[in-house]
């Protein structure tokens, strides 16, 4: 598996779905413009915390989003399993609006990120502790 992180648009509705064991997931589709006419699409799949991240911000079809998640090039059967084709498929760890394309007033966005603060690195003090030699 491999580190991808990327933006693009929502290509289809996000619709909340439940597993077998219930768990809440959802599975939508990234397309990524590439240039010169040319763009790839990402199944991204998500569970848990990321669903309820994804409703609240509002995430839906034509959205301008980025994403970050593991890569996975994975075999497929389309067309009710009459081909074998590969996917590339992104397990979900973190996705926001792109700047200027969200739905949120900037102020609302701000309002959400304090809330859920992030905790602050362990501190380093350079004075009580010896530099490598």
């Amino acid at each position: 598996m491999a580190l991808v992180y990327t933006f693009g648009y929502v290509t289809n509705d996000i619709v909340l779905k439940q597993s077998r064991n219930d768990t809440t997931y959802v599975c939508f589709y990234l397309k990524e413009q590439l240039g010169n006419g040319r763009a790839q699409t990402f199944q991204v799949w998500a569970w848990g915390d990321l669903v309820k991240h994804i409703t609240r911000i509002g995430i839906r079809k034509g959205s301008m989003i980025w994403i970050s998640g593991t890569l996975e090039w994975t075999d497929c059967t389309t067309d009710q399993g009459a081909r074998k084709t590969k996917r590339m498929k992104v397990y979900l760890s973190a996705c926001g609006y792109v700047y200027g394309k969200q739905t949120k007033k900037p102020e609302d966005t701000i309002n959400e990120m304090a809330s859920s603060p992030v905790p602050f690195p362990e501190e380093l003090d350079g004075d009580r502790m010896p530099l490598p030699e």
